[in-house]
């Protein structure tokens, strides 16, 4: 692993911090070269800045509820995202729910907005990961597989390759005719399919279980039914066209 790019005096430069910040650029600058017909170059900045910290917040916040007794005892540590500790789901509904709100204060089309933005998250995502395994965090179960690194399942690059194909799906759908909302639901299914895989293999403490999974997986249990059905519903609709 390695955590530390390098310092400079009392300033720690940090790899994870790095390469989440590498990921919004690269989103940011996806989002800004396909969305000419709904949002202006300010107003892409503007937005996605505001996403940046409801996304932070919200998957910061669900990583601190699912560590709860730690952070009791070391609150100070809560601010310290730099060094690693967020949670992808609470970034997401976080984001979509403030989403929703700027886009029907400014009136803007969230629909085809969320279509941008699916293959903008999933290119931000292999970052973050990436930036996941030379953090240390979000590792895997002890393996002794041929992918093993250090005798552990490479987790977060497994995931991360897993979104460099979603991104690849997602951005030959966004460039076809489509109903809108159409790549986003395709982002959710995918998305549930690759997080819901994954954490069989996580060796970290994963949170409180339900029925045996994680609540990561309860989480995209939830999703996959609703996109599976969104897709199965549209694809009946089309065939009796």
């Amino acid at each position: 692993m390695f955590p530390e790019l390098f310092s400079l005096g009392p300033i720690t430069i940090y790899t994870y911090g790095v390469l989440v910040a590498l990921g919004f650029f690269a989103g940011t600058c996806y989002v800004a070269s396909h969305s000419q017909n709904v949002l202006s170059k300010q107003q892409v900045y503007d937005f996605i800045f505001y996403l940046i910290l409801a996304g932070l917040i919200g998957a910061r916040l669900l990583y601190v509820l699912t560590n709860f007794s730690y952070y009791l005892n070391n609150p100070l540590e809560i601010v310290q995202i730099w060094k690693g500790g967020l949670v992808y789901y609470g970034g997401f509904f976080c984001v979509l729910i403030f989403a929703y709100f700027y886009c029907r204060n400014k009136k803007i089309d969230i629909l085809k907005l969320v279509d941008i933005f699916s293959p903008a998250l999933a290119l931000g995502h292999i970052f973050g990961r990436i930036g996941c395994f030379f953090s240390g965090c979000c590792y895997g179960k002890v393996s002794s597989c041929a992918l093993a690194i250090s005798g552990r399942h490479p987790t977060q690059l497994y995931e991360a390759c897993g979104n460099f194909i979603i991104f690849f799906i997602l951005n030959r759908l966004l460039k076809k005719d489509h109903r809108k909302g159409y790549v986003f639901v395709w982002y959710m299914f995918l998305y549930s399919i690759l997080r819901f895989s994954i954490e069989f293999f996580r060796g970290d403490d994963r949170g409180i279980f339900f029925f045996g999974l994680s609540p990561a997986q309860n989480i995209s249990i939830v999703i996959f039914v609703f996109s599976a059905f969104v897709l199965l519903k549209k694809r009946i609709e089309n065939n009796k066209i």
